[in-house]
């Protein structure tokens, strides 16, 4: 029965979109199914995931970094290269960047790594709930009193069906989008966005008062064999680009490439991490 119900949603999902998207009061898809259509086609598989980063310096100069990121075992692993410093490696646990030295880089969120390294949206949407840029009660899709039963097509969705008033369209610089208010207290506001044509994560926005903070993505395109993601984002802070960064690549690790990533991440994991290299981290991974 439930997957009946499952499957019967997804069709009327569909039917909806092409009603509403004509009518004066646009039908907004549900977050399941925007999440889980973001997460569509990503593998249970350690992976590696490749970044180029490029970070604006209190000093105004461009640092150029290479980031190797990767989940094995339950474990987060990153390395950080620098034509300039080298390279480094450490951990990431809750929202702590861990390098040699006992050298701690923390981070306001742990949101935009659950991006890139869950393989299904479950994990995604509970970090989104935990750190409040989206509320539980925003996944319920129909009104407590609906017991659909029978034939699906003589159920009465249009009656039953639940607008969110904070989930709703926006149209943005980067195009049209969905929006989703999970905080909005006096000044202060957290919202995540997602493409409206793709359904990729498109934003994640801090407000506090005047001040904006956000990561942008876009350009999502499909990897072949894994699943969407998008090619291009950038990190504002005070409405100021401070980070530029573009997806290089990503693979999945098995048996002797797991080995070899490891073991090249033990021998780098040794390395001293430069007050001129952390700066240039620190501001990267600061809100990540």
């Amino acid at each position: 029965m439930k997957k009946r119900f499952e499957l019967a949603v997804i069709l009327i999902f569909f039917i909806f979109w092409t009603f509403y998207s004509r009518s004066l009061f646009a039908f907004v898809p549900p977050l399941t199914a925007i999440i889980k259509a973001d997460f569509e086609g990503r593998k249970p598989l350690p992976s590696e995931t490749v970044f180029r980063h490029q970070v604006v310096l209190k000093s105004g100069e461009a640092l150029t970094i290479e980031e190797q990121i990767s989940e094995i075992g339950g474990r987060t692993y990153v390395i950080f290269k620098s034509s300039a410093y080298g390279e480094v490696a450490g951990n990431w646990s809750k929202g702590v960047y861990l390098f040699s030295g006992d050298k701690k880089i923390s981070s306001r969120s742990s949101v935009w790594a659950k991006f890139w390294l869950s393989t299904n949206g479950d994990s995604f949407r509970e970090q989104l709930i935990q750190e409040r840029f989206l509320k539980r009660d925003q996944f319920s899709q129909f009104k407590s009193t609906f017991t659909p039963k029978g034939d699906p097509a003589g159920w009465d969705l249009k009656e039953n069906y639940l607008l969110h008033p904070q989930v709703y369209f926006s149209r943005t610089p980067a195009g049209p989008a969905v929006v989703a208010v999970g905080t909005e207290e006096g000044n202060s506001r957290r919202a995540v966005f997602f493409d409206k044509a793709s359904l990729g994560l498109s934003r994640l926005e801090w407000r506090e008062g005047e001040q904006v903070t956000a990561w942008n993505f876009s350009g999502h395109k499909k990897i072949a064999g894994d699943g969407v993601f998008p090619a291009e984002f950038n990190f504002t802070y005070e409405n100021s680009e401070v980070v530029r960064s573009s997806l290089v690549g990503r693979r999945f690790l098995k048996d002797k490439l797991k080995s070899q990533w490891l073991e090249r991440f033990s021998s780098v994991s040794k390395n001293p991490l430069s007050s001129s290299f952390e700066e240039g981290l620190r501001i990267l991974l600061g809100y990540r």
